[in-house]
């Protein structure tokens, strides 16, 4: 799809959110596209971007990772800027997480679809419980199913007995 075909949509999109009167929406949805799939139509949807005050973003994809301590060496987990399930595959219910920790968990206390980390702007990462049996911890604190917290980096997350670091290193990428 070129870009004048996607600035299209997503003009007719913030068009029809204006017009419902759902002015905060337009703004989210317009701060999503230009982050994400819109990316390269900055001039065609200039006008929106000054009304809503939307800056073109860099994505953070590379730069956001959870990072497991493994006794042969660290591994490193690239986190989608949007949505990230943790948890482990079980073929048998087609559970496949984005996150895979099914390789570190030598007690099986991670849950097929055990924790949740995602970000509404790709810079700013939450995550929550999904209610999963053995529970997530935060830096210590085990958290409240279905509750977000916010992510920081160098946070400790204990899934089960699964213990990963998120690193997200958005002074560099701001700093370039």
């Amino acid at each position: 799809m070129k870009n004048s075909e996607i600035a299209d949509i997503v003009e007719r999109s913030v068009d029809f959110l204006e017009r419902t009167g759902a002015d905060k929406l337009a703004q989210h949805y317009l701060s999503f596209a230009m982050a994400s799939f819109a990316r390269g139509s900055e001039e065609q949807l200039a006008n929106y971007m000054l009304r809503y005050d939307v800056q073109p973003q860099k994505p953070l994809l590379e730069l956001a990772h959870l990072v497991v301590a493994a006794e042969v060496g660290s591994v490193r987990f690239k986190l989608d800027p949007y949505s990230n399930l943790v948890g482990r595959i079980d073929p048998e219910t087609r559970s496949y997480p984005n996150i895979d920790l099914t390789d570190f968990d030598f007690n099986a206390k991670i849950s097929r679809r055990h924790a949740r980390l995602y970000s509404m702007d790709g810079r700013n990462f939450w995550i929550e419980d999904l209610g999963s049996f053995n529970g997530t911890s935060l830096n210590g604190v085990r958290i409240t199913p279905r509750q977000p917290h916010p992510l920081h980096d160098g946070d400790i997350i204990i899934f089960g007995t699964t213990e990963v670091t998120f690193i997200c290193l958005e002074e560099l990428a701001t700093a370039e």
